[in-house]
């Protein structure tokens, strides 16, 4: 099975470096241009389908890049953004000034961090990685764009990667940029921590 990763295009959040985990913002103007310059891009991949993230800046990016293509999306729950919990919208400066022991531990060894409602890297890596294996057995020849966010490509990526969720900090996931994906066949995998 090919997978290809795409983050969706610019949100405002994203230039004021803002948690939006699963609000439904959607794109700005350059948002929209990125996903249109996406398009372009996914053209001569032979994707079979896109599948999305539900919330509005996914679907959206989703939306531009199918009908560009000829394609069709469908929503998908697991590929939606991790739930950051109490730091849900809050800026990074915010998040220093009433949160410095967990930023600092955020940014030293995140796969360490536990909040109230927000989820772990690990727990965030399993429910991506369990659908990934669960479409792969049904659409085993099949070439699947997944339109998502910075968190879910970082923990596939690393998985990919054979690498640690230590490490999850050190991987660049600029809007739209297109990561393409091997995981191992088999439907069982063992996380890196």
């Amino acid at each position: 099975m090919n997978w290809y990763f795409m983050r969706h295009g610019q949100i405002n959040s994203n230039l004021n470096h803002v948690y939006s985990g699963r609000s439904d913002e959607a794109l700005n103007q350059s948002g929209l241009e990125q996903a249109h310059k996406a398009a372009a891009q996914v053209a001569p991949i032979k994707i079979d389908h896109i599948i999305s993230s539900p919330l509005v800046r996914t679907t959206q990016t989703a939306n531009i890049i199918a009908i560009a293509n000829n394609l069709h999306y469908q929503m998908d729950d697991a590929f939606i953004e991790m739930a950051f919990g109490p730091w849900e919208g809050k800026s990074e400066y915010w998040i220093q000034q009433h949160y410095p022991i967990e930023w600092a531990l955020w940014n030293r060894a995140p796969h360490q961090l536990q909040l109230p409602r927000r989820e772990t890297l690990l727990e965030l890596q399993n429910r991506v990685l369990r659908r990934m294996h669960k479409i792969a057995a049904t659409e085993p020849e099949k070439t699947i764009l997944v339109i998502s966010h910075v968190s879910i490509i970082r923990v596939v990526l690393l998985q990919a990667q054979n690498r640690p969720l230590s490490d999850y900090k050190m991987i660049d996931v600029d809007n739209c940029e297109l990561f393409p994906v091997t995981l191992q066949s088999q439907p069982y995998w063992e996380p890196c921590l």
